[in-house]
């Protein structure tokens, strides 16, 4: 299965944060009910949202979502949602700890389009300096469909950071404090056995290379408990 091209224009923002423990029976219900079904199935140009838990270090709750373009975060629709919070959201957004976000662009993908229950993870902390970052993110292809070919992946992903796009919608946040990473490696499968090989081959193919770019928690391993797609008229 080769790399598909086609989804290039679309983009992707997650949150990777924490809850205090008193809080999260709270926060999960909205989360659940609320937060992901305003923003999936009332914006126009939302494709998924989608809910994972880690299962290793790091922060516990992991939500991400996929947007037909860039666009869809400069839209009235979306930056009216931030400007003008409901109630629990001003509840429970000033309390997420641990924060760390994305707003990215799909550089690379593969698979067909699928969602996988099993998910891993792998954030950057810096940019690649920009007169290898061609060189460097032809490895990162190279090696991802490699390992999806050899290991029945559901779809991987190389996400690049989109700064414009940080820095027009940040102001618009409750919460200003938040750590932004510089891109990420997505790999999803349909059982954490795959996954850990898939993690194992690309850890000699290419993340080795990549050690001063890795966050400290190098990869993370997050398993899905709810998804959300728009609603079909």
């Amino acid at each position: 299965m080769s790399a598909s091209m086609s989804n290039n224009a679309h983009a992707f923002t997650f949150i990777w944060t924490d809850m205090d423990q008193l809080e999260e029976d709270g926060f999960n219900r909205w989360y659940n009910t609320e937060h992901m079904v305003e923003r999936v199935q009332k914006i126009p140009g939302y494709i998924s949202g989608r809910r994972f838990i880690n299962q290793g270090i790091g922060s516990k709750y992991f939500a991400i979502y996929r947007v037909n373009s860039a666009e869809v975060f400069h839209t009235a629709a979306y930056l009216d949602l931030q400007s003008h919070p409901d109630e629990n959201s001003r509840y429970f957004i000033p309390r997420f700890q641990n924060v760390f976000k994305i707003f990215a662009t799909l550089g690379f993908e593969t698979g067909q389009g699928g969602e996988g229950a099993h998910l891993a993870l792998i954030p950057f902390i810096q940019s690649f300096p920009a007169d290898v970052e061609h060189e460097t993110v032809n490895h990162i292809s190279q090696a991802l469909n490699q390992v999806h070919l050899q290991n029945g992946l559901v779809a991987t992903q190389y996400l690049k950071t989109n700064w414009d796009i940080v820095e027009s919608v940040t102001s618009k946040f409750l919460r200003k404090t938040d750590t932004y990473f510089h891109g990420a490696i997505l790999l999803e499968a349909t059982n954490a056995k795959s996954l850990k090989k898939s993690i194992d081959e690309l850890e000699e193919l290419v993340l080795g290379q990549l050690e001063p770019f890795l966050h400290s928690t190098r990869v993370n391993y997050l398993e899905q408990i709810l998804s959300f797609h728009p609603k079909i008229s």
